[in-house]
């Protein structure tokens, strides 16, 4: 029997590691298929490999759903000391401290606007850096095993209008070896985006609540800088801004409507 060319092995691997997305119970298993697929758009993609201490998709805020902190917060207290985890604290300190840093004024905006609370994040990725506080002095994410669900997609995946959510140094890669974008094949991001908010929205992950990394740090800091044993429900919140699916953009995409993340929001053409 003749074997299977080796571009039909390929897209068979894709679908295999969308059907894993798509079947996936718990983020877990979700982050498990995104870093096979992963792997796979990097191999068939050699241009969009990430070079080595590069950092420049981390100078930003992303929201973080109530599960994928839960997971970051367990891992931060079994697997950094305690140090570390005041470093981590520390800089988000030092970000609203520093003269020009918009990360004050977003934690300021509280419940008052959620969608322009939103709106303000996206937005920051294209005109207002603001490091995130997981980013070490070495430009190494401290957290890289549980980063959240947008650090995964974003220079692997393309939106459902075909835009490829690429860096500024991807493109320019492209743009001087065009023929290298040729019938690239991408994680799909409204499988991705559908099965995110889906395991956000359940009730056993809070129902579907999100705030920025750097709120999520400050609401669980101690007297000391260092990370409660526990971690807080955001429906308990009332000092940071605490937003739902309903407050993300939408898209409209052969006629239906796409919820997307803030990172999918940003992307550059």
């Amino acid at each position: 029997m003749a074997r299977k060319s080796t571009k039909a092995q390929a897209v068979d691997l894709h679908d295999f590691h969308e059907r894993m997305v798509r079947n996936a119970r718990t983020f877990p298993e979700m982050y498990a298929a995104l870093e096979g697929w992963s792997e796979l758009v990097v191999k068939e993609n050699p241009i969009i490999t990430c070079q080595d201490g590069c950092a420049r998709c981390c100078k930003h805020q992303v929201l973080v759903g109530e599960p994928e902190w839960r997971l970051i917060h367990s891992w931060m207290r079994a697997n950094l000391t305690k140090a570390q985890r005041q470093r981590i604290i520390g800089r988000v300190h030092a970000q609203i401290e520093q003269p020009g840093n918009p990360l004050g004024r977003w934690l300021g905006m509280g419940a008052k606007s959620t969608r322009a609370f939103v709106r303000a994040v996206g937005r920051g990725f294209n005109t207002e850096a603001t490091r995130c506080p997981m980013l070490g002095d070495d430009n190494r994410c401290e957290i890289y095993p549980v980063r959240p669900f947008v650090c995964r997609a974003y220079g692997r995946a393309q939106l459902a209008s075909g835009t490829n959510m690429f860096c500024e140094i991807f493109l320019g890669r492209l743009r001087q070896q065009p023929e290298a974008g040729e019938d690239m094949k991408l994680e799909n991001m409204s499988v991705m985006s559908r099965k995110y908010f889906e395991l956000n929205a359940s009730r056993a992950s809070g129902g579907g609540l999100f705030t920025i990394m750097s709120a999520h740090l400050l609401r669980h800091a101690t007297g000391d800088r260092d990370l409660a044993k526990q971690s807080i429900p955001l429906q308990r919140e009332k000092a940071y801004p605490v937003v739902r699916q309903a407050d993300f953009p939408e898209r409209r995409v052969g006629g239906a409507k796409e919820t997307t993340t803030t990172v999918s929001v940003v992307s550059a053409p």
